[in-house]
């Protein structure tokens, strides 16, 4: 293995390795040997470079192997958020798709989220949503936790609303550092839900804690907050450019309120065309009754 630790720019390699396999099957290591995935061998190479022998460099190219299918689903992961970051959801889906059968829990929480929220190109599906969290929650998945709170809070896949448990799972998950509970938990306090009283301090730090990760909707909820000057003082810029933040992702209601800041001019000129625009993206990304409302208003 010392040969592995001397490489010069070996994380550069480890990264190039994990993005060559991606698409690559089969994913057991001694057949990926004999593949024919020639950008992929040759890394592998200059991974082990310096063997002494031919049997040391096999058994050293078996444990590289190992170790980027072992990688593989974080750095999957870690790829669908950036997709999601830029707004491209759908691609993400397939990414988190690969992923999940591999048994990475957090891409659950990713996917459920997704589909409670509704992204342009991705079908809405509260049960399926719900069955994946359960399962990842059951698994100890934090993130999935903090889910479950979403769909508890909401009534998402289960028959009734439960603000307690919605409370308890949300908690449980904030404690763990998941963005999904910070967010839902910033919604509780704001709101006064599941038996504790309204606190817009405690609302904000919860927001502003999970929008720290790029959570488009605790993004959206501080932008919220910033244009009506709830808990902070009114500030229409701040509450724009925290709307923007979460639009990039594709938060259909983010987009709905940058449109409607371009129509008011408030932190941002007047200007009737930009607003069409943002509130057609609104429409395709899943605000279709408001936005498509403001559309006909707007048009004529």
């Amino acid at each position: 293995m010392s040969s592995l630790l001397t490489i010069e720019n070996k994380l550069s390699l480890w990264q190039k390795l994990i993005i060559a396999d991606i698409n690559d099957v089969p994913y057991n290591s001694r057949q990926l040997l004999s593949s024919c995935c020639g950008i992929k061998l040759l890394l592998i190479k200059l991974l082990t470079k310096g063997c002494p022998n031919a049997r040391r460099t096999r058994h050293l190219q078996i444990l590289v192997l190992q170790r980027i299918i072992a990688n593989m689903p974080t750095a999957l992961y870690q790829y669908a958020l950036t997709l999601v970051s830029t707004g491209q959801s759908a691609t993400a889906m397939i990414q988190l798709n690969l992923t999940i059968i591999r048994g990475h829990l957090p891409s659950r929480a990713l996917k459920a989220w997704l589909m409670l929220e509704g992204r342009e190109g991705v079908a809405e599906n509260e049960n399926a949503a719900l069955e994946l969290v359960e399962e990842g929650a059951r698994l100890g998945c934090h993130h999935c936790q903090g889910v479950m709170a979403w769909c508890y809070r909401y009534g998402y896949g289960i028959r009734l609303v439960n603000a307690r448990q919605s409370l308890k799972l949300a908690r449980e998950s904030s404690g763990k550092g998941s963005r999904y509970g910070q967010y839902v938990l910033g919604l509780i306090y704001r709101y006064g839900e599941g038996g504790v009283a309204q606190d817009n301090a405690q609302a904000l730090a919860l927001y502003r804690l999970a929008a720290a990760q790029n959570f488009d909707a605790a993004q959206n909820k501080l932008g919220v907050m910033y244009y009506y000057g709830q808990g902070v003082v009114q500030d229409h810029a701040e509450a724009l450019r925290l709307y923007q933040l979460a639009a990039i992702q594709g938060h259909p209601q983010a987009l709905f309120y940058v449109a409607e800041c371009h129509e008011l001019g408030h932190g941002v000129p007047k200007n009737k065309a930009e607003a069409i625009c943002w509130y057609r993206r609104a429409v395709a990304a899943g605000c279709r009754y408001a936005a498509a409302i403001k559309l006909v208003e707007l048009c004529g």
